[in-house]
């Protein structure tokens, strides 16, 4: 019984990592596109970064080793990046 909720635990955990990566990559395509405007960076810019972000999840859905790594950097990196825009923006540098 012990082993059954560690795993449910960290099946939940899991899914949340996931659930916010793919949140971060929707958060990052759409400042990439409104907050640089369009003229100013390729289509084709935008494109790889959803491959390649495509790519991560796809082979973390797989539980690739490499790929639950990598989305666990992004999500890390992103909310660390998030509250240094609001601090930033709050603190108006």
């Amino acid at each position: 019984m012990k082993f059954k909720d560690e795993f449910e635990r960290k099946e939940k955990k899991y899914k949340i990592y996931i659930f916010l990566f793919v949140i971060s990559v929707l958060i990052h395509t759409f400042i990439d596109i409104f907050d640089l405007g369009i003229e100013k960076i390729s289509g084709v810019g935008i494109v790889i970064s959803l491959l390649f972000f495509c790519v991560i999840l796809y082979f973390g859905l797989r539980r690739k080793f490499w790929a639950e790594v990598m989305i666990k950097f992004f999500v890390w990196l992103n909310i660390i990046l998030l509250f240094l825009i609001i601090t930033v923006k709050i603190l108006g540098l």
